[in-house]
């Protein structure tokens, strides 16, 4: 190894130190006006910035038209999609605002999100869209009329109870150890976490009507959003280390999938998007998913999800179709650290190991249907292309 690769090396290595030192707490629910100073007319997606208001597919302008109406900014979905193609309701980044919202997921200004931070730590905190449950979710890119009724619950009454039971920090760590122990990949599979953290609430903050209580025991995914802002948060650690190759964002917008590199903080690299590759549904059958989307990848790239289905057996035979061959060495060839994910702390992804190896993260994903009409058609992953990485250490 030359000096310059020792170099990097060692920056990867400290870099990766910081990340697994941090110690995610969910500490509040806020709302995105109090936090964002910029929410007026704006909608904030997955991944990388549009380039062009042209730009955006059928499932993200679907979600951002029905949070307009929500917000009311306009009166219907149809004027909302007029105005976000014109460029009069702003799109942007979530990531670059360290938001995250899961697949075709939106936040606006009156949302509710959870905030997660490292009091012990000299952290920004993130904040993470709240999950909207099974049935109505912008995640979902679909127009549907029980939805802002629903968001109008969701970020009212539901969130009013949440933020009344945070009198103290909620730890997620020991959350997310419990639950990969119980055979959740923490992305595809968040069941056992979804329980735990809506028992932990429930403890806290006694529900004021039975629709929270069942709310939560039908939201299996309930905590991955949590998850999101937990690996997030950690990954943001290594931002600003020298030459540290260390991803610190990730995620697709459908159009492209990008990620940002700890010595390079706000600067996205990117390829197309790829198409998820998995099973679709039999009531979906000729129906084609959009690109990769979604601010989850980065609970893969911590060495959950993809890189953890060998604590998963339920997802890892779920997906046996479409993993490659090597998928059981994927977290050895891409993390950084040896120390398996939630022994020390969370991990993280080190770019100049994935082109070492030739290979990206494994990111589990759900598949949405590409016209935005018939939501979630099915669940797979994504391979994330190694010449990904290398763009980025070119640009590093």
């Amino acid at each position: 190894m030359d000096r310059l690769e020792h170099s990097a090396a060692a920056a990867d290595t400290l870099a990766a130190e910081k990340v697994m030192a941090v110690r995610p707490q969910c500490i509040g629910v806020r709302r995105l006006r109090d936090v964002i100073a910029d929410c007026a007319q704006r909608i904030f997606h997955a991944g990388p910035d549009y380039r062009s208001p042209q730009e955006i597919p059928a499932p993200v302008l679907h979600s951002a038209a029905q949070a307009a109406v929500f917000e009311g900014w306009s009166a219907s979905v149809d004027e909302a999609i007029a105005a976000l193609r014109a460029g009069r309701i702003r799109t942007a980044s979530a990531q670059a605002h360290r938001l995250l919202v899961p697949l075709s997921g939106v936040l606006s200004a009156s949302m509710a999100v959870f905030e997660i931070a490292d009091p012990a730590q000299a952290l920004a905190p993130v904040w993470v869209a709240l999950n909207e449950g099974q049935t109505h979710a912008t995640r979902l890119g679909r127009l549907d009329d029980g939805l802002v009724p629903h968001l109008r619950w969701l970020n009212g009454a539901f969130a009013d109870w949440l933020a009344g039971g945070f009198e103290t920090p909620l730890d997620l760590l020991p959350l997310l150890a419990e639950a990969r122990a119980q055979g959740d990949d923490c992305h595809a599979r968040t069941v056992v976490g979804s329980q735990l953290v809506s028992a932990a609430l429930l403890r806290r903050s006694p529900p004021v009507s039975e629709d929270v209580s069942a709310f939560l025991s039908e939201s299996p995914a309930f905590a991955l959003n949590v998850w999101m802002g937990a690996t997030a948060l950690a990954a943001s650690a290594a931002e600003g280390v020298e030459g540290a190759s260390i991803v610190t964002r990730a995620g697709g917008n459908g159009v492209e999938f990008g990620i940002q590199l700890a010595s390079r903080p706000g600067q996205w690299v990117c390829v197309p998007a790829p198409v998820p590759q998995g099973t679709i549904e039999p009531a979906h059958q000729g129906r084609q998913a959009e690109g990769a989307l979604g601010d989850s990848a980065v609970v893969d790239f911590a060495g959950l999800g993809g890189q953890s289905l060998q604590f998963a057996p339920l997802v890892a035979q779920g997906v046996a179709a479409s993993l490659p061959a090597d998928a059981a060495q994927r977290a050895v060839q891409v993390l950084a650290s040896k120390a398996p994910p939630l022994v020390r702390g969370l991990c993280a992804t080190a770019a100049a190991s994935c082109v070492a190896a030739g290979v990206g993260p494994l990111v589990l994903i759900g598949m949405i249907d590409a016209q935005g009409v018939a939501g979630r058609i099915g669940g797979g992953g994504v391979d994330v292309p190694a010449t990904l990485f290398e763009r980025a250490l070119q640009a590093h």
